[in-house]
């Protein structure tokens, strides 16, 4: 068995890796960051200037945004200003009400919103949010994953200034522990089952959001679709077969916009769902224990 120190901060690398979220992860960093700026500012944004990477720009555009029925970056904005709290991290928008949806919608139907492509940097993943009102402006940005705020200022006064001590290009995950093979198969198949019980707690958010794509048209709808009788008849009715379903389905849902969390595993949520539902549905159709 691994020393315990050891399993401790491997322990801790999962908590922070592997966290809830709701929606597709690039379009709710962009919200988490604006509803950061708007804290900082302290009251409603008369404007709000995004300038983001390439990839959040790509990755963002074109997905549902959770409870809304709408797409893209807009919409995400607006909500992380008018109703989200940071401390919710990538759930920011979770306590989207059918009237702030339409406040939401207003305000995006206004041009509060301007989006652009930051120029001049080499991350990938990067969010830059001012919001204004009046003579107050207040700027946050997050930088190389999705609830890492580097850099915040108001009026003026930087507040937090992550960015001079990452340096250029340096990660901040420099003093995680560094895995390898051996270590992560140790920890798997020696570290007491009490310690590491919490990751049920993915397979809960990550089924449930499987079993919600079935109530709706969510997305391509290709784990509905493969779900379905007749689509039996193609794909077989094997664990294979309900494995790609339970897959596909919470995926569809997460993409689609459902109002559903996932657990996102190393800032993605289809990445997350890809290390959960597999292994459920394999060890639920083999009789396996929890364990």
């Amino acid at each position: 068995m691994l020393e315990k120190n050891i399993r401790e901060q491997i322990i801790d690398l999962i908590h922070r890796q592997v966290v809830p979220a709701v929606g597709c992860t690039e379009p709710m960093a962009v919200a988490l960051c604006t509803a950061r700026a708007t804290e900082l500012l302290g009251q409603k944004p008369e404007r709000i200037k995004a300038l983001l990477s390439a990839n959040i720009l790509k990755n963002a555009m074109g997905v549902g945004i959770p409870g809304t029925g709408m797409i893209g970056l807009p919409i995400a904005i607006s909500l992380g200003a008018l109703i989200g709290k940071s401390e919710y991290q990538l759930e920011v928008i979770k306590d989207l009400t059918p009237e702030s949806l339409e406040e939401g919608k207003q305000y995006v139907a206004e041009n509060h919103i301007d989006i652009k492509l930051k120029s001049g940097i080499s991350e990938k993943l990067y969010v830059e949010i001012t919001c204004e009102a009046g003579e107050n402006k207040a700027t946050a940005i997050i930088s190389k994953t999705h609830t890492n705020f580097v850099y915040e200022e108001m009026n003026g006064k930087v507040l937090l200034n992550k960015q001079v001590e990452a340096g250029d290009g340096a990660s901040e995950d420099n003093d995680d522990i560094q895995l390898n093979l051996k270590l992560v198969w140790d920890f798997a198949t020696t570290t007491p089952i009490n310690e590491i019980d919490f990751i049920l707690e993915a397979k809960r958010y990550n089924m449930n959001a499987a079993e919600e794509a079935l109530k709706g048209n969510y997305g391509h709808c290709v784990g509905k679709t493969m779900d379905r009788p007749i689509s039996r008849g193609l794909f077989g009715n094997s664990i294979y077969s309900h494995i790609l379903s339970k897959t596909a389905s919470a995926c569809d849902a997460r993409m689609g916009g459902a109002m559903v969390p996932v657990m996102s595993n190393s800032g993605s949520g289809n990445q997350g769902i890809c290390a959960t539902n597999p292994v459920v549905v394999f060890a639920k159709e083999n009789g396996n224990t929890p364990d």
